[in-house]
């Protein structure tokens, strides 16, 4: 017989394999998460910018618009786009002044106007979400002032401080954000563009610069040769007044009410009211982030904005993970009652009428690789997924007559297809500047035309993309004012059209190569016998995928006997050439639509906003004075038929001159599981997660079926080692007993 201890090691080891079994399992989360209102989901790159006044990439505008709420905002269902109040009490209305100082038309021409008022009145009650900056001591002074470093450096984040504090929305929050653009520390996107409208913009930034040039100036001859500008400003920020300068551009009126001033007309500064730029900045906020210990200890706005949004910011680990939570302190809103006729079949306003947010918790991964990503969408364990790449043929079937659909596999899952036309456009820049490739004479611009023709972007679109984008004939994207579509809006100089198929077909490259004899490169030679040679500049080293696009493109531009030679090089210096204008291709661009206007896409290439002569978005540097007059007419106008006389007339001036090889118009496919509900693509706003619904009940239940641990082959190993320490143990025995 075994002894006692023999058989305690063989019950131990039974008691442990049937726990084991059991408990095996592929579940990410933590026990009870699947079962709550929480949304899964991945993102690929880290986002570094969420203070709102410098936040710009897509990846950092769906979470900074979560937070930081701007006067304005989007209709979620309704289409064209229709902007409604957010914080404010309702869209305000431009009151328009002529040099006399006397009120105008409700419309009048621009020439007329010196000046715009708009009064924004705000909502009352809104609160801030709960944050240290808003501790107040006795005295009504920050609770964190005279804080230590250690106290800050122990708390990974602002929730882990106590105490912590809110306080109502004021009208002085937005003033100051408004301020905040010209803050020459912060170099924000938006300043170059609005600086022509707001009033005082410019001469705020001035004086900004100054006082801070002088503020370094005097560190400077403090601490001598010594100093590093850097790592003194990083650990003991520079404090700047930003409400004392003079600035007529904004003026507070009383807590709820605020009057900002253009200098000119421009009823696209409503788009803008709905961006972040325009998100209010409590003082209280940047005084926190200015103390030295919490610059020192890393907490600042673009790790923790602070906000009135419908979320917070949980935990930032950016090159982990990211949590959002619902801000408590939200006020009470509901889920829209109006939609697209569409809406109500789509089951889009079941809830209409409900208290939002429905979801409380949004957990993101870093998913570098598409791969795994895609097989946690499979499993269940995200609630929706980007189709791209190497997943997209097992999600999505295109049909030449029938167009996109979900995959019969995907469909027995119950996932469904989500497709949208992105208001953007993808284009290959030429360097209008350089003396090859550059240039306005008409055979200047054939050879450009002819490199257009020979890279088929139908072809393209079917090779790297999976057919998902729509060939662009111009920069004005469906879904935006201007967009021509159908024959009446091919690109005639590098386009014919294709009535079978419905659809842009580029003309033979025959035409291509005549193109190139006109303009002086018979057979892609010059004058003197030697061939062309053109330069790519990209960026493009990590990407996977770029060698097979550029050796397609070497091949396309080599049947008219150009040779492609690329030039790649890090980031930084990628972006050094391009704002000297040392290159003459650039690689590929993208421009995605800050508000749903064709100014936002037809400034790319007005004169004055060439990147070369002012660091503007005009990376073509095209300069044409036709299309800058055209421009200024068409910038400030109303939708009307009267203006898109002059779009057709600026597209048409674009597609002669070439300044660009016009890619594609995106098409998303965005999967999503049938728990995951009221998704509805909204190209120009970020702060939709709010109106979307779970269903964790089903979402558990569809886990739990997807992903069944397949216990027998564990259970025969268990049983093979249980077997295998038996034996040995017996053996042991058997032979301690021979040898009595």
């Amino acid at each position: 017989m075994p002894s006692m201890k023999t058989l305690s090691i063989i019950f131990a080891l039974v008691a442990a394999c049937l726990v084991a079994i059991p408990g095996c399992s592929n579940d990410p989360y933590r026990p009870g998460e699947s079962e709550s209102e929480t949304f899964f989901g991945s993102y690929n790159r880290p986002p570094s910018k969420l203070d709102p006044a410098t936040a710009y990439f897509l990846h950092e505008l769906r979470i900074v618009a979560q937070i930081c709420e701007p006067p304005l905002t989007y209709h979620y269902l309704e289409r064209p786009f229709k902007i409604v109040p957010l914080t404010a009490a309702s869209v305000p209305e431009p009151v328009y002044y002529d040099a006399e100082g006397r009120l105008t038309d409700p419309d009048p021409p621009s020439d007329r106007i010196v000046r715009v008022e708009y009064t924004i009145r705000l909502q009352p009650g809104i609160l801030y979400r709960n944050h240290p900056c808003f501790a107040r001591d006795a005295d009504g002074r920050s609770a964190y002032a005279n804080v230590g470093g250690h106290a800050f450096r122990r708390h990974r984040q602002p929730s882990d401080f106590s105490p912590q504090a809110t306080r109502a929305l004021r009208a002085e929050d937005y003033a100051l954000q408004i301020r905040r653009l010209a803050d020459p520390r912060l170099d924000s996107p938006a300043l170059s563009i609005l600086e022509p409208y707001i009033d005082g913009l410019t001469e705020l930034r001035q004086n900004l610069e100054t006082t801070l040039n002088r503020e370094r100036e005097r560190r400077q001859a403090a601490a001598g040769l010594a100093y590093n500008r850097e790592q003194d400003e990083r650990d003991n920020p520079v404090v700047i007044d930003l409400m004392a300068p003079d600035f007529p551009g904004v003026r507070v009126e009383d807590d709820l009410t605020f009057t900002l001033t253009l200098k000119r007309k421009y009823p696209q500064i409503l788009y803008w009211l709905c961006t972040p730029f325009f998100a209010p900045m409590p003082r209280e906020a940047l005084d926190f982030y200015a103390l030295p210990a919490a610059s020192r200890a890393g907490f600042s706005l673009n790790t923790w904005p602070v906000g009135t949004g419908a979320y917070a910011i949980e935990t930032f680990r950016p090159n982990e993970t990211i949590v959002l939570r619902k801000n408590p302190n939200w006020r009470e809103a509901t889920y829209p009652t109006l939609g697209m006729p569409e809406d109500e079949a789509n089951g889009l306003l079941a809830d209409a009428g409900q208290r939002i947010p429905f979801i409380q918790r949004q957990v993101y991964r870093l998913e570098k690789e598409s791969i795994p990503g895609w097989h946690k969408f499979l499993q269940g364990y995200t609630d929706s997924f980007g189709a791209i790449g190497d997943v997209f043929d097992q999600a999505v079937r295109i049909s030449a007559t029938e167009g996109p659909s979900i995959s019969d596999a995907m469909r027995q899952k119950g996932v469904r297809l989500v497709a949208a036309r992105q208001t953007a456009f993808y284009y290959i820049a030429f360097n209008m500047k350089d003396p090859v490739v550059g240039g306005l004479t008409p055979e200047q611009a054939k050879l450009r035309q002819a490199l257009s023709i020979a890279l088929d972007v139908n072809e393209y679109l079917d090779i790297f993309m999976n057919g998902r984008g729509i060939p662009a004939q111009g920069p004005v994207p469906p879904g935006i004012f201007g967009y021509r579509d159908g024959e009446t809006g091919i690109n005639p100089f590098v386009n014919a059209w294709d009535a079978a198929r419905q659809r842009p077909t580029r003309q033979p490259i025959e035409s291509a190569r005549r193109l190139m004899a006109e303009a002086g490169y018979p057979d892609g030679r010059d004058a003197d016998g030697r061939p062309l040679a053109l330069h790519y500049d990209h960026a493009s080293g990590a990407d996977p995928n770029f060698r097979s696009l550029f050796d397609w493109m070497r091949r396309q531009l080599g049947e008219l006997g150009v040779r492609l030679q690329e030039r790649g090089s890090e980031l930084s210096r990628f972006r050094e050439r391009r704002r000297d204008g040392n290159w003459q291709l650039l690689g590929i661009s993208a421009w995605f639509a800050d508000y749903p206007d064709p100014e936002n896409f037809l400034f790319l290439f007005y004169g004055p906003n060439a990147i070369v002569d002012s660091g503007g978005p005009n990376v073509s540097n095209y300069a044409n004075p036709e299309y800058d007059a055209l421009f200024q007419d068409m910038k400030t106008m109303t939708d009307t038929p009267e203006r898109q006389t002059l779009i057709d007339r600026m597209t048409a001036l674009l597609q002669r001159d070439a300044p660009c090889i016009w890619l594609y118009h995106p098409v998303s496919y965005t999967l999503a599981h049938d728990w995951y509900r009221n998704v509805k693509p909204h190209q120009v706003s970020y702060n939709v997660m709010k109106y979307h619904r779970l269903d964790p009940t089903q979402r558990s239940r569809r886990q739990a079926e997807w992903n069944a641990p397949v216990r027998w082959p564990l259970a025969g190993f268990f049983t093979l080692v249980l077997v295998g320490a038996l034996a040995a143990v017996l053996g042991r025995r058997q032979g301690n007993e021979s040898k009595g």
